[in-house]
């Protein structure tokens, strides 16, 4: 193979170019993080990531947390579907729950 030599000067720049270059690509691949300002709205999260993302936790957890039912979900065919306000609503139960 033939080796490249870069300068200083154009090292930087690539690094600079790899650097923006993954961190639009990461950008794009983000769920919305939807906050807890926007009770009113409901918006649907189509995954356990998405879940996870919005309620801050892994999507092991997430899953945990739907397999045991303390959280609402709606299922077609193989697609788990979670609407945020029923979400945050069921957060707020356990919240009280853990309260007392």
């Amino acid at each position: 193979m033939n080796d490249v030599l870069l300068s200083p000067i154009r090292l930087n720049e690539l690094e600079t170019l790899i650097e923006n270059s993954v961190s639009n690509a990461l950008k794009k691949h983000q769920p919305p993080i939807i906050s807890d300002q926007n009770q009113s709205e409901h918006k649907m999260l189509h995954s356990i990531r998405e879940l996870g993302y919005f309620i801050g936790c892994s999507s092991v957890t997430a899953q945990k947390l739907k397999n045991e039912g303390r959280i609402p979900f709606r299922q077609i065919g193989r697609k788990v579907l979670f609407d945020t306000a029923e979400v945050l609503k069921a957060k707020e139960q356990h919240k009280k729950k853990s309260r007392v």
